[in-house]
């Protein structure tokens, strides 16, 4: 009778735990991104829960509109690029990022397959029309970011290239690289691989290997990044901490684990159909690295992400912002 009573007991308090978890509303893009699994895979591994956390995900186009999202106050936090809370916190948002993701820009500079014989490197962009990823009036993005920086590293100008808004979805991106609207374009993964898959685009750089992200930007960069507002991180230090140990205990998670154990979990997820975790297994495992084991700042990362911004800053705000403003441990 005692035992019964005891398990009852036990049972009683796993329940009422979850019952009385705290929700925690977090915006991202998404979903099925490969840049930020660590947040679609916090729910999946019940890591929000060992918390004490109900982690509720708000899915959103782009890095921008996750800002806009937390500045509107419908999230409390979001995981977004480092250099697009940057370029927010200079145009007034008040906001502060709290703990890195990742290590490598995440993205595949993505070429119309037609143009392959004319267009071997980024240099021969010249005259073509690129295709550029959505923004808001307070915070550009880091992908509009990282494509004019690659190209200025090619020593081609504002005016060698012709600028074309491709959409807000992914849908629309595919459509514009297919029918020519764009020749070339900065994409995601898995989305970039999938294209490649279908004949539709070919790779000229992809910057999310380390030793890429080191050859093309110098070092490591801090692409996912978590983000909230200064009131959140002032007048609920303990939900702040919670966040942060939920994502510290996922990175740790994902460094102990293998690619097709990672996708396991996030199978029935999402975005994460059978194909797409087919074609993301084979990215983990080829780019180990990409993804850090802890919460804390690499401080190499982030200097090199403020060299970054600041060489890509197109306003006199956005060059005097040092990341020491609002990076928080």
């Amino acid at each position: 009778m005692k035992n019964h009573i005891k398990e009852y007991l036990l049972l009683f308090l796993f329940f009422s735990s979850y019952a009385y978890s705290e929700t925690v509303v977090l915006s991202v893009p998404g979903p099925g991104s490969i840049s930020y699994l660590p947040v679609y895979l916090a729910k999946a591994i019940s890591a929000d829960k060992a918390e004490g956390i109900d982690l509720k995900l708000h899915y959103v186009p782009g890095g921008p509109l996750a800002l806009r999202d937390l500045d509107d106050n419908n999230s409390d936090f979001a995981s977004v690029g480092l250099p697009a809370i940057a370029s927010s916190r200079a145009e007034g948002m008040p906001l502060l990022a709290i703990g890195q993701l990742t290590q490598s820009a995440m993205f595949v500079f993505m070429l119309n397959s037609d143009l392959k014989k004319q267009v071997r490197t980024i240099a021969d962009l010249k005259g073509k029309r690129i295709g550029t990823s959505v923004s808001t009036g307070k915070a550009r993005s880091m992908g509009v970011m990282m494509t004019g920086y690659l190209l200025k590293r090619a020593g081609l100008q504002q005016n060698d290239i012709l600028y074309v808004p491709a959409g807000q979805d992914r849908e629309a991106t595919r459509s514009a690289l297919a029918s020519g609207t764009v020749d070339a374009m900065l994409g995601d993964e898995p989305f970039a691989s999938e294209l490649i898959a279908k004949g539709t685009v070919v790779s000229l750089a992809d910057l999310y290997h380390p030793e890429s992200s080191n050859k093309l930007l110098g070092g490591p960069i801090v692409h996912a990044a978590l983000v909230t507002r200064e009131n959140v991180y002032l007048e609920h230090p303990e939900t702040v901490r919670k966040v942060r140990r939920m994502f510290d205990r996922t990175l740790k998670w994902m460094a102990q684990h293998s690619s097709l154990q990672i996708m396991e979990q996030l199978s029935g997820q999402p975005g994460f159909d059978s194909a797409r975790s087919e074609a993301i297994a084979p990215i983990l495992e080829r780019n180990a690295g990409m993804f850090t084991e802890t919460i804390e700042w690499d401080p190499r990362a982030v200097e090199n992400t403020e060299r970054f911004f600041h060489e890509m800053a197109d306003a006199p705000n956005e060059k005097k912002l040092f990341y020491s403003e609002f990076v928080r441990n």
